[in-house]
């Protein structure tokens, strides 16, 4: 009892030592109450928990003041303080305390940001990329390498659209203009139309392979001579026998690429796996970087394959092998013993007969891209420019058009002037039209209208709304219809709107929406940062890492498509794999390549973004898992309510990759701290339940740990994983509600937490589209999206709509 009064008192002469302070904030002496009976016993100076009431100011200007009582506010609303098993606070007293901290939080959070909410925000590296794309009609990959000229954008662990949270430097204006001249240059071929060549390669005819196949030297014996083709077996997947550059060739100059392939399965019972990749030499070996291809042989016949693709200047295509296994019993041949070879070998393989590259192609010449550009202009049967009336007056017809497409907005009094008249000079001294006219075309691309989203503060007007919508929706600039409705002024219709927002999310430039947001939002960008590790997850390769990609793209994909709500994020009946994530998932009945949605038995553990191989990966190091950050990322990336950062002086978790002790005994250990314990009791939960998902995504019951290495000559390799303890995936929520498991753990999610899915969802959708993080003064307008949702089930293409139609993102 003594030490109550004396807490209270002490709690008491705190809130005295800021007069000055409490008499300027009126909501103060509503919150004190709710701080001396339900908080400071916990939150003094001699506990231990990061916040401190005694010393904690009611300064709101203070922006890490403002901070944690932001934070207090939230767990008060929510239920969480005071923690489960303490005393309630009185009804009364917390409803007046929260009242009067909300509307000071508003206050406070729209006096900090001022008129406008969104700053003028620049193009993302991507949103460059795609916009020079759609405006000058050049091919993706050319503007995706384009884009890449540009500066990295800052990683501030969330959306990169955030105005906020971007830069502009000298180098930024500098790469502006080289990938201007470099878009241009794309975009704008005149002359000689340039030779489309074919090459073929008869593999049966290869000198090259011919050596590997007999020679007697480190690597020789790995391939076959078939009477028409050589064969490649399981592991010769290496990239330095098939490749076209060990045939003597590569792509002579950039373009789009026709790739076909002649191959077949060999001494095969089951489907057989032929891979195709781009890339360019290192060293001996081809350095690839791009899967672009993955087929199936079933059978002798065999099949023809046939794919186009972007090519640079010394790139190669490289066909190789995946999935293929030694026989029951037989050892596999070694290619580092030169006189152990597969002449005789009978495990499966595949054949290869031919590869033929043709390119460039192209579909006319001079290529549409030019003859778009170049509004008004003939061109001879030579390729070359020829004008019909005054060179400037043709600039001018040019630059009248492309000008307002780039700035998507009409030109203002004296902008077309200003740009055409830099072409002047250079028709007076007599350069080529195909110079004089890059001068203003430059200029556009380098003009802050093109470069920047329209920053006035207020309503957006009608171009400045189908801007915000087609790079919300598209990642790019308007077209034709969206702007043709803006110049009339019929976007501020609803109606019209929302069929705008239908047509856009039907149209396959969205999956750059799904792909950009996934790649964001659910960090699915991160996939390729990691390398599991081959000795104990030996089955990863590029196919399975690609359909973990493409799992979690399509499964957005068809939520959006299908109005599908937010719960599925959370568990679902059906996910999307190709024979190889299938096999990997253990789901039966999938053949070949392709993607392709199954329906999942209801004991699956899969369903759900928590349940896909894309988010165990990013989530883990690729040796070791680790429920901290898998909690972390349901509490961030699903939940929206992500922890704090943990205290400077403690210390990290290392995971015992021996398998002496488990994680889970390890982090018991570090609970004992209760600093860290305040924390884990959320962050815990949800990584414990995630155990049940090795680094890879293959379902466990137990850990893999290492089985150690052998000597073999002058090589040291690893042995086999062995089988390591028992994966504990059982934990007990905050709210003290115990899981066996993710599928209860789930379950727990749909029960209790799918309005906290909801309006995370709704935020990030609005913090991606407006370029703005939402402030307190911003969370009614979440909070309205999620009620007009509520007894829908929060379906996402609705919230989409609900997002268009808020007044966050109609105002800038």
């Amino acid at each position: 009892m003594m030490t109550m009064l004396r807490m209270r008192a002490l709690a008491v002469a705190a809130l005295a030592l800021v007069p000055a302070t409490v008499s300027a904030q009126p909501y103060a002496a509503d919150v004190e109450p709710l701080v001396r009976s339900s908080c400071i016993a916990c939150h003094g100076a001699r506990t231990v928990t990061p916040l401190n009431f005694e010393e904690l100011d009611f300064d709101l200007t203070n922006r890490e003041t403002f901070r944690k009582w932001e934070r207090v506010f939230e767990r008060v609303e929510a239920g969480e303080m005071p923690p489960r098993g303490a005393p309630r606070p009185d009804p009364v007293i917390a409803e007046k305390a929260l009242d009067a901290l909300r509307g000071a939080l508003v206050d406070a959070s729209l006096a900090a940001r001022g008129p406008q909410r969104t700053p003028l925000r620049r193009l993302t590296r991507l949103e460059y990329a795609y916009t020079v794309q759609d405006l000058l009609g050049i091919d993706e990959d050319v503007a995706r390498d384009i884009g890449q000229m540009l500066p990295a954008e800052a990683d501030s662990g969330g959306f990169d659209t955030v105005a906020a949270n971007q830069t502009l430097s000298p180098l930024h204006v500098r790469s502006y203009l080289d990938a201007a001249d470099r878009a241009l240059d794309a975009a704008l071929q005149v002359g000689p139309r340039p030779a489309t060549e074919t090459r073929r390669i008869d593999y049966k005819a290869s000198e090259y392979l011919h050596m590997i196949s007999t020679g007697k030297f480190l690597g020789a014996g790995i391939v076959k001579k078939l009477d028409d083709a050589y064969a490649a077996f399981y592991d010769t997947g290496s990239t330095y026998t098939l490749h076209s550059a060990s045939e003597g060739y590569e792509v002579p100059s950039p373009g789009r690429y026709r790739v076909t392939l002649d191959a077949y399965a060999y001494q095969a019972s089951t489907p057989v796996t032929l891979t195709v990749y781009r890339g360019k030499m290192a060293g001996i070996t081809a350095s690839l970087d791009d899967l672009i291809g993955v087929f199936d042989l079933v059978d002798e016949a065999g099949r023809t394959i046939t794919l186009e693709t972007f090519m640079r200047p010394g790139e190669l295509i490289a066909p190789s092998v995946a999935e293929l296994l030694p026989p029951v019993d037989a050892p596999p041949p070694n290619h580092f013993a030169p006189d152990q070879n597969v002449d005789n070998w009978m495990g499966e393989g595949i054949a290869l007969r031919s590869l033929t590259i043709e390119g460039p192609l192209f579909d006319t010449w001079p290529p549409e891209s030019t003859r778009q550009l170049l509004t008004g202009v003939d061109f001879d049967d030579t390729g070359e420019i020829r004008l019909t009336k005054e060179p400037y007056e043709h600039v001018k017809d040019i630059v009248a058009r492309f000008a307002p497409l780039a700035f998507r907005r009409p030109l203002v009094e004296g902008e077309l002037e200003a740009y055409a008249g830099l072409a002047m000079p250079f028709l007076g001294d007599g350069q080529p039209f195909s110079e004089a006219i890059r001068v203003p075309l430059r200029a556009v691309l380098s003009a802050p209208p093109f470069l920047f989203h329209a920053g006035e503060a207020g309503d957006l007007d009608d171009f400045a709304l189908a801007t915000r919508l087609s790079y919300f929706l598209w990642r790019s600039m308007p077209d034709a219809e969206l702007s043709d409705l803006a110049r009339g002024g019929r976007l501020d219709d609803p109606e019209v709107l929302s069929a705008q927002v239908d047509r856009m999310l039907d149209d396959p430039k969205s999956q750059r929406f799904i792909t950009d947001y996934a790649g964001q939002a659910l960090r699915l960008y991160e996939i390729r940062q990691t390398s599991p590790d081959a000795s104990l997850y030996p089955e990863y390769d590029d196919r399975l890492g690609q359909a973990m990609r493409l799992e979690t793209e399509l499964f957005l994909k068809e939520l959006v498509a299908e109005n599908l709500g937010v719960d599925h994020l959370v568990d679902s009946d059906f996910t999307f794999v190709n024979r190889r994530l299938a096999e990997h998932y253990g789901v039966e009945g999938v053949t070949g390549q392709y993607m392709r949605r199954v329906e999942l038995p209801a004991d699956s553990p899969r369903g759900g973004i928590l349940a896909q191989a894309s988010i165990h990966k990013i989530t883990a190091n690729g040796t070791t898992t680790s429920p901290v950050p898998r909690g972390n990322y349901v509490l961030a990336n699903l939940l929206g309510t992500p922890a704090p950062p943990p205290p400077a002086d403690v210390g990290s978790l290392e995971p015992d990759t021996r398998g002496a002790t488990t994680i889970r005994e390890q982090l018991t250990a570090h609970r004992a701290n209760p600093v860290c314990a305040s924390c884990h009791r959320t962050i815990d939960p949800p990584g414990f339940a995630l155990e049940s998902f090795d680094p890879i995504g293959g379902f466990r019951t137990n850990y893999r740990i290492s089985g150690g290495m052998q000597q073999f000559g002058d090589f040291t390799v690893p042995l086999p994983f062995e089988e390591g303890p028992p994966v504990d995936s059982s934990g007990v929520t905050p709210s003290g509600d115990r899981f066996g498991g993710i599928l209860e753990y789930k379950q727990f999610l749909l029960d209790h937490e799918v309005e906290k899915v909801a309006r995370h969802f709704a935020s990030q959708l609005l913090v991606f589209s407006t370029g703005a993080e939402i402030a307190f003064a911003d969370r009614e307008a979440v909070n309205r999206i999620v009620a007009r949702l509520r007894g829908e089930g929060y379906p996402i293409r609705s919230m989409i709509h609900e997002v268009v139609g808020s007044g966050l993102f109609r105002r800038q």
